[in-house]
């Protein structure tokens, strides 16, 4: 299972046959624009996170800069339940006019191939937006942990399989990453349900987990008063994260396989217009390369880029079959 992880990692065959491609590979760029009458009053964002979360702050960021670019209100729209579930629900059934989306991240992946959500986001949605996220996760242990690298952690589980402790959430993004470094080095961590990343941060410094998966910015302030200490930074990349430039990603320590990034969607029902579509690309592109998007996502050690139309849907598609591949090697779907 670790060649076909990889396999898919760098970049080997994708299934064919996509119907997210049926539903926008006739548009073509920019010519929407003229055409669209989008957005015709206001528009909801359903963010499946609760207020103050990382996701729910990217969403109102770009919410607020749509709005300053055409007038129409954004309103962001919590709805946490079911793990993405409930919101992605609510999107789904809704009228295809663009006036309903669903912003979220590649974890509603995740949530399909572990069973967590019914309905495949690959064929049931309308693809309006793909924002890669530059920053990183972090492998975190205690400051004052045996462990000072990510090969004595793996040294450990090897020779008392499942007597290290990972927190992650369950059947979420953060277990995907831990299975990855599983299945690359070939140990038996043991992944429990840890919870938030705040929850996580209060496990790890009350040493009741050796080890966790975390955001690497809600990390950082935690290294800064040497309460913990991080192994090594997951990303999208082998690059190290320019957040904690003097700590080596997990890649460069030799684990070659433990690459995973996280992108923000926004999403639609099925039949939407193609001219809407691209109207809606457009507008979320502008707002996401804003320079004060930038800085004010910079802050939150969330920087994102926006693929163009024409790319987002194969980006997205090598994704989710390198999560199918990952939940198939930890045993969740």
């Amino acid at each position: 299972m670790k060649n076909a992880i990889a396999t898919v990692l760098r970049g080997g065959p994708t299934p064919a046959g996509f119907c997210l491609a049926l539903a926008l590979g006739a548009q073509l760029p920019g010519a929407a624009i003229a055409q669209s009458s989008w957005p015709d009053g206001p528009v909801q964002l359903y963010v499946p996170a609760s207020p103050g979360g990382g996701t729910d702050v990217v969403a109102r960021i770009i919410a607020d800069k749509l709005q300053q670019q055409n007038g129409a209100p954004y309103v962001v729209v919590n709805s946490p339940g079911g793990g993405g579930a409930v919101a992605a629900e609510q999107v789904r059934n809704s009228d295809p006019n663009g006036q309903t989306l669903l912003f979220f991240h590649t974890g509603l992946l995740t949530a399909y191939h572990t069973g967590a959500y019914s309905n495949n986001p690959m064929e049931e949605f309308t693809l309006l937006a793909l924002m890669p996220v530059a920053g990183s996760n972090a492998l975190a242990v205690p400051s004052d942990s045996p462990f000072e690298s990510v090969a004595d952690l793996v040294e450990a589980a090897k020779t008392d399989p499942g007597a290290i402790s990972v927190g992650v959430q369950l059947r979420g993004l953060t277990h995907f990453i831990g299975g990855l470094l599983a299945s690359d080095s070939g140990a038996t961590f043991r992944f429990v349900e840890a919870g938030s990343d705040s929850d996580k941060l209060v496990q790890l410094q009350g040493k009741q987990i050796n080890a966790a998966v975390i955001n690497s910015s809600n990390t950082k302030q935690y290294v800064d008063t040497g309460a913990l200490r991080v192994l090594g930074t997951i990303a999208a990349t082998p690059e190290r994260d320019p957040l904690m430039p003097n700590t080596p990603s997990v890649v460069e320590q030799g684990y070659e396989s433990v690459l995973f990034g996280t992108d923000f969607m926004v999403m639609g029902p099925l039949g939407m217009d193609p001219d809407t579509v691209t109207a809606i690309n457009d507008a979320i592109t502008a707002a996401a390369i804003d320079p004060s998007t930038g800085e004010q996502l910079a802050t939150f050690g969330m920087p994102v880029t926006a693929l163009p139309e024409a790319d987002m849907i194969g980006k997205l598609q090598q994704t989710d079959q390198r999560i199918k591949t990952t939940a198939t090697a930890l045993d969740l779907n």
